[in-house]
């Protein structure tokens, strides 16, 4: 998750959404009092890399040890401020992560480069002709204007170090073009396609997928996954929160050209990031971005749409 930010009260962040800001209605992209509204970036190619990895020798650099002291990637610092709605869902710790419909969820380790030390993030499976691509948040393959190319990995069905499903190294990243060229936080989303594990399975054979919805109203009921390190969580269980509603937009999200993001009550922490948001129980809708320290209570994500859907389609022509 992103670094600190302020805070300001939710009655005027309310007042702000009230009236300023609106939730994106389905197919549309948010506007803004007294400014352009956004347009997709027409004609703009996705941002991406291929990368020729040794997916043994990356898999043996994973040791235990090193996946343990794995940090959370930070997304950019930001200059704006929380809701600070009341909590109205708790995290529940997923008991058999292994089990149908939770492994398509797991963890992402990147080695950050000597000296520097190694970060996570969560991540998603999703359906794609290659049953190959990984959906997470952007700032979990590109940061800092680097790539994260060097010996990221996907572990579904993360627990406390095991790698039930094996270990899937990341051949392709990719990434939206304002989160490429300006680190816009309303386009924080990223892709990986990645080889296949120990066994030569592909990610989807040996954990299944979910499915990924663009263009939709923000007004849904999410169901929030991840891997959070911060406490009270240590980074070895999987998360959920269950049928959180849409809470409105961070104020922040005012001051970024784009669709304004999305705001849900959540207690997770950082290592979240690139976390799901599933609506339908089986549909990727968002990913968690960052939160507030001074709001640990809410997580942000960015709305799905235009852009989202050019990254995804160009994902899943990978092979």
């Amino acid at each position: 998750m992103p670094l600190p930010r302020p805070s300001i009260s939710l009655a005027l962040a309310g007042a702000l959404v009230a009236g300023v800001l609106f939730a994106p209605a389905a197919g549309a992209w948010g506007g803004r009092a007294g400014g352009p509204d956004y347009a997709p970036a027409a004609g703009k190619s996705t941002p991406s890399i291929s990368i020729a990895a040794d997916d043994a020798a990356t898999r043996r650099f994973w040791t235990p040890a090193r996946m343990e002291a794995a940090r959370p990637i930070e997304g950019p610092a930001a200059h704006a401020s929380g809701l600070n709605p009341t909590l109205t869902a708790t995290s529940e710790t997923i008991a058999e992560p292994t089990a149908p419909g939770y492994r398509v969820n797991g963890v992402i380790f990147i080695s950050e480069g000597a000296g520097i030390g190694f970060g996570r993030c969560s991540g998603t499976s999703v359906v794609s002709p290659s049953k190959s691509v990984v959906i997470t948040a952007g700032h979990c393959v590109y940061d800092s204007g680097i790539w994260s190319d060097h010996k990221w990995v996907f572990v579904p069905g993360y627990h406390h170090g095991e790698r039930p499903f094996g270990t899937f190294t990341a051949h392709w990243l990719g990434t939206t073009p304002a989160w490429h060229g300006h680190e816009n936080e309303n386009f924080d989303v990223g892709a990986a396609v990645v080889g296949r594990n120990e066994k030569g399975q592909t990610l989807a054979a040996a954990v299944g997928a979910d499915k990924v919805a663009t263009g939709l109203s923000a007004h849904q009921t999410f169901d929030v996954y991840g891997y959070p390190v911060e406490k009270p969580f240590n980074g070895g269980t999987l998360q959920v929160c269950r049928e959180v509603g849409f809470e409105g937009h961070d104020f922040g999200s005012l001051f970024e050209p784009g669709p304004l993001n999305l705001a849900i009550s959540c207690d997770d922490s950082a290592g979240g990031s690139g976390g799901a948001w599933l609506i339908n129980g089986n549909t990727v809708n968002s990913v968690t971005t960052y939160g507030y320290p001074q709001d640990p209570f809410t997580n942000f994500g960015p709305y799905f749409g235009s852009d989202v859907a050019k990254l995804y389609k160009r994902a899943k022509q990978i092979k």
